[in-house]
């Protein structure tokens, strides 16, 4: 559809909606208003009715308590002349309108009835009515077999009370109408009362005319219909067959022996639209009359607009497609030529704006810094077009910006920021200066050597090691810097980006604040994730094929020189990497939260070989490494007693080596577990005695049996009197404590002869031996006690 034609159906479109949405609005607006309008007429009509019921209940006593003040009729009631009374009570019934009337005694029994439908004696129904009549007449509307009835009852006095007369007059569909034409009643006028087995009845009902369905019902049951329990006493809207009425329920003063009658009354809401139909069929003439002059209008219109508004839908298409250059137009003064300005202006803001979105998207709102998503696009586009030269990723960090804004806030740290950026931009010299993330910057050095990079590190790092100062408060920023080459460290950016944030971490964990990245150190390089799976895989798996083993290096007892013990230490031959070294693979499973896995499998393989020592006669004691991690677990101690009771080791042939790190993190829990052990019989060493987080305090009150010297302080023992005076010390303190103490990485006969002079119990080491497999060790020992042996003989 072209666009005159598409114009031309818009103008008619929009006539027939408008004319359709206001003659919708008018029909809504009258309706609501005729609906009203009958709802107040309703509300009116209620309140007429109950009065009109009450003039004729009115009436009717007055004319009941005439016959009751009858002369010859007190007189048959007081001689029991029933004939009398019952001509009396006829005669006077066609006069009021009752088809009924009964003569009650005293007590409310009835005496006489001329409907003969209750036998004398019997108890009138309605004897709430009896009990009121004495005061005065007692009227009110009963449904009484199957009909409404407005039932009277008046006293008969001579002059003491000798009795009641009681009429019964038919509320039926001659008196509602009666009363319709009396007055301004609706056309609709029902009387319903509850029916015995659920819902309600039709009682009586007025005229409606012009309603061919007056006599069945169908106005009331929609209302009395269905679920609903009870009639809507205030006016409300309901449908009938299709045709729209407002009901409402007024409900009228009735015996309580007598089910309760409401009057439905009823306003015709289509009836009442019926004079406006003629003005909608004149409405819906000129509305066609309408769209033709529209339509001839319109498309006029459209042909003297269509050929700008293409051009300009065609330089529209132009914009979308990227081209903002827009064609010559005809200078015009009419709407057309404002839409054509307008346009040029609009295009011209659509290029500024989307111009400001980019540097904003590109840019960090505090700094004015390329964010790190511009400067990750910028290094690879670099990256790409220098085909792999050299080139340097600086990652500048701020170690003390989180603990400044937890204490000032964001708002000094944003300025703190802008501030380190200004420092950073004059030093970068061309390189790439960016905000990586909230704490820290990035600046690419293209072409930078290893060497050139470390020297701007060092300006960058003098330069922010200035502090930053407001007017009251004085700030240090404890900046570091990692380093990442190209392509010597990765050739895209976003793996330079990575990479130099690793070597910032390394740089704020350690005292230089320069670091460069080693692979060897990083934590999430793809070698050590696969370990990371390899190692949980070989835990996983039983029996021999695992690739863990133990190797056992022996303790020389140094009084005896004979080899009493050995340490059990872990060994992993990784199925593609081969033989790990230890350091490899436990810091590994300390990370991943499998070390207390591995610990199960050492101890299980351990004890089990102390098993078989133990069942051989070989007097050895193993000793097991166990982590800090392990000291967190409250069901060690029954684990290990479990072991130990499987393979029958007694517990006095294990120790476990703990670290006294491991003591110190959380030493109630750690000393709780130790105690337990200790009292299973199984002895403990700290081990690396003197190097870590020495606390005398906790010492004494650790269960420990054995301390066994750092490596550090014997490497040297033969010619530093230093180290001799501090294994001296210890010597002398585990011996006061009654602790053995043991001497790792013995290297030298020198080591091993001081050792000696000073009291030491135990040494361990390359010099003792080699850690050993189970059958090397074994041969091992075997030829150390025979050559003992020979010596002895």
């Amino acid at each position: 559809m072209g666009f005159r034609f598409r114009l031309a159906s818009f103008f008619v479109i929009t006539l027939v909606v408008v004319q359709g949405l206001t003659a919708v609005l008018v029909y809504r607006v009258t309706r609501s208003e005729l609906i009203g309008e009958g709802q107040r007429q309703l509300d009116v009509a209620a309140g007429a009715f109950a009065r009109q019921l009450d003039d004729l209940s009115g009436r009717v006593a007055s004319s009941v308590q005439v016959l009751a003040l009858d002369f010859a009729l007190r007189s048959a009631i007081a001689q029991r002349d029933n004939a009398t009374v019952l001509s009396a009570l006829r005669n006077h019934g066609r006069r009021v309108g009752a088809t009924r009337m009964l003569l009650l005694d005293v007590d409310g029994r009835v005496e006489d009835d001329t409907a003969g439908k209750i036998a004398a004696g019997a108890r009138f129904p309605f004897t709430d009515l009896v009990a009121r009549a004495p005061e005065q007449p007692a009227s009110a509307i009963a449904a009484w077999d199957g009909r409404a009835y407005w039932v009277v009852v008046v006293p008969v006095s001579a002059p003491d009370l000798i009795g009641f007369i009681a009429a019964a007059i038919p509320v039926d569909d001659s008196l509602l109408t009666r009363l319709q034409r009396q007055s301004a009643l609706p056309k609709r006028i029902e009387l319903a009362s509850p029916a015995p087995g659920g819902g309600w009845r039709v009682l009586a009902r007025g005229a409606a005319d012009g309603d061919a369905n007056a006599g069945q019902g169908v106005f009331l049951s929609p209302v009395l219909g269905g679920q609903r329990a009870t009639l809507p006493t205030r006016p409300e809207v309901v449908d009938v067959d299709g045709r729209e009425y407002v009901a409402q329920a007024v409900w009228l003063s009735h015996s309580k022996q007598s089910a309760p009658v409401a009057a439905v009354l009823g306003y015709s809401v289509d009836a009442a639209l019926q004079p406006y139909r003629s003005v909608g069929a004149a409405w819906a003439g000129l509305l066609g009359f309408g769209l033709l002059v529209g339509l001839f209008g319109a498309w006029l219109i459209a042909r003297g607009v269509s050929r700008p508004v293409e051009a300009l839908a065609d330089a529209a298409r132009r914009v979308a497609a990227g081209d903002d250059t827009l064609p010559p137009m005809q200078e015009r003064r009419d709407e057309i030529g404002q839409l054509a300005g307008a346009f040029a202006h609009m295009v011209h803001a659509v290029r500024e704006r989307e111009a400001h979105i980019r540097h904003q998207a590109g840019h960090d709102l505090v700094t004015g810094l390329p964010n790190r998503v511009a400067a990750e696009a910028a290094i690879q586009r670099t990256l790409d077009a220098g085909a792999g030269a050299r080139s340097a990723l600086l990652m500048i960090g701020l170690a003390r910006l989180p603990e400044i804004i937890n204490t000032m806030g964001h708002v000094v740290s944003d300025r703190l920021m802008r501030d380190a950026a200004a420092r950073l931009l004059p030093n970068a010299g061309e390189g790439l200066v960016a905000r990586a993330t909230d704490s820290e910057f990035s600046v690419f050095l293209p072409a930078a050597t290893r060497g050139e990079a470390a020297r701007i590190a060092l300006r960058f790092v003098e330069v922010l090691s200035e502090p930053y100062r407001e007017a009251e408060f004085t700030l240090d920023l404890a900046p570091a810097v990692g380093i990442a080459l190209s392509p010597m460290h990765g050739a895209e950016a976003i793996t330079l980006l990575r990479r130099a944030e690793v070597a910032l971490l390394a740089a704020l964990g350690s005292e230089e604040p320069v670091a460069v990245y080693d692979p060897a150190t990083d934590p999430h390089r793809p070698a050590r994730l696969s370990l990371m799976g390899d190692l949980r895989h070989a835990l996983e798996k039983q029996g021999d094929d695992t690739g863990l083993a133990l190797v056992y290096q022996p303790k020389l007892h140094l009084p005896s020189g004979r080899i009493d013990g050995a340490e059990g230490l872990l060994r992993w031959r990784h199925p593609v990497a081969g033989p790990l070294a230890p350091e490899a693979f436990i810091a590994l499973a300390e990370e991943t939260g499998n070390i207390r896995r591995l610990t199960r499998w050492v101890l299980a393989a351990g004890i089990e070989q102390a098993g078989r020592w133990q069942s051989q006669g070989r007097d050895l004691r193993l000793a097991l490494n166990v982590s800090a991690r392990d000291l967190d677990d409250v069901d060690l101690p029954r684990r290990v007693a479990g072991l130990l009771s499987a393979h029958g080791v007694s517990p006095q042939r294990i120790v476990l080596e703990i670290t006294e790190s491991a003591i110190m993190g959380k030493p109630d829990t750690a000393i709780a577990v130790l105690r337990r052990l200790a009292d299973q019989g199984i002895e403990l060493a700290i081990d690396d005695f003197g190097v870590g987080q020495s606390s005398f305090a906790y010492l004494r009150k650790l269960p420990v049996r054995e301390l066994k010297i750092d490596r550090t302080f014997i490497a040297h023992l033969g010619q530093s009197p230093e180290d001799r005076a501090i294994v001296r010390s210890i010597i002398d303190l585990g011996h006061h404590l009654g602790y053995r103490v043991t001497a790792e990485g013995v290297e030298d006969p020198r080591a091993l002869d001081a050792l000696r002079d000073l009291g030491c119990d135990h040494a361990q080491g390359y010099f003792v031996a080699r850690p050993l497999a189970e059958d090397a060790f074994d041969a091992f020992v075997a030829k150390q006690r025979a050559a003992l042996t020979d010596v002895e003989a």
